[in-house]
């Protein structure tokens, strides 16, 4: 009997263990952590170019912290407005909310403890500037991208792409209370940037978004269009992308972002020019998969440059 009884407890904590891990796991997904941290990583090189950032680290780690929540909330935000819409594609049919694994009403309340804790942090360590930018881009993208530009506009994705451009600033205002020219520049880089990254897996995901009535550009324009519109903004995006180079002097960036933008550019070219079928959807996903690898090496190399170059802003 006793070893029946530490048999049945020792399943019931492994069975325990698993229930926590799993829904840890779930609202690690439903907080979209991989594009958070993304999010955080554009704003904690902001902070980084920002003056005297080491004088100010309380506020440095506060704007991350707050960033990181409000972007989870936002995350939140957007799957509770599409459970129906995500089972229907494929990426996204297992997500907690789309399965059932998480209700509604659980991530109603998952997404307000996130937001409310972003708020206090931020008005406890930063300053109206921040907390009200973080405000702006958590709203833009879990209410106004999800609920009016994705239904609505094939165009979603450039206008929508504004909140997520918004970190490198958010990071710059957590350290010095004030805009300017730099982190403008980086925001209009993802800003432009976005539309390259994503419409080739839009292209990749086109019969699902058909399917689930959403008018993604490939949907609407066809996917010789959509490659048209990928090629102009990875152009657009190399060409911000060399920008920051009259700000600052700093060749070393501009080495970096000139090589991996001609790159992106030249996958767009190869994408544009591949006949429509298995391989060009294939090809689509690696850019897609490039695009993400190509934004954290033009903000890894603005850290790079800061580094070695040694240059200052006023």
């Amino acid at each position: 009997m006793l070893k029946e009884g530490i048999s049945s407890g020792g399943v019931g904590d492994a069975s325990g263990r698993r229930m926590r891990w799993s829904l840890l796991r779930d609202l690690w997904v439903l907080a979209k952590a991989r594009v958070v941290s993304l999010l955080v990583f554009t704003a904690a090189v902001g902070e980084i170019l920002a003056p005297d950032a080491l004088v100010h680290w309380e506020s440095a780690v506060a704007g991350l912290l707050g960033i990181a929540l409000a972007g989870g909330a936002g995350g939140v935000l957007n799957q509770i407005v599409e459970p129906v819409l995500d089972q229907h594609m494929r990426r996204t049919l297992h997500r907690p909310l789309a399965e059932g694994r998480i209700s509604r009403g659980g991530a109603i309340v998952y997404a307000g403890v996130l937001m409310l804790a972003a708020m206090v942090i931020l008005a406890w360590g930063t300053n109206p500037l921040t907390l009200g930018l973080t405000l702006v881009g958590t709203v833009g993208y879990g209410v106004v991208y999800t609920l009016y530009l994705k239904p609505s506009t094939p165009w979603n994705i450039v206008w929508g792409g504004l909140a997520g451009a918004l970190p490198p600033l958010i990071g710059w205002t957590a350290i010095t209370g004030s805009v300017s020219a730099l982190p403008l520049v980086l925001v209009l880089l993802i800003f432009v940037w976005t539309p390259a990254h994503f419409w080739p897996l839009a292209i990749c995901c086109r019969e699902d978004y058909a399917q689930a009535c959403i008018p993604m550009l490939p949907v609407t324009h066809g996917v010789d269009r959509t490659r048209q519109e990928v090629l102009r903004y990875a152009v657009l995006t190399w060409l911000v992308s060399l920008a920051p180079v009259l700000l600052t002097g700093d060749w070393v960036y501009g080495g970096i972002a000139g090589i991996s933008g001609a790159w992106f550019v030249g996958m767009a070219l190869r994408l544009k020019g591949l006949p429509e079928g298995q391989e060009m959807d294939r090809y689509a996903r690696r850019m897609f998969a490039y695009s993400i690898s190509y934004l954290f090496l033009l903000f890894t190399a603005l850290i790079l440059g800061k580094l070695v170059m040694g240059y200052g802003f006023f």
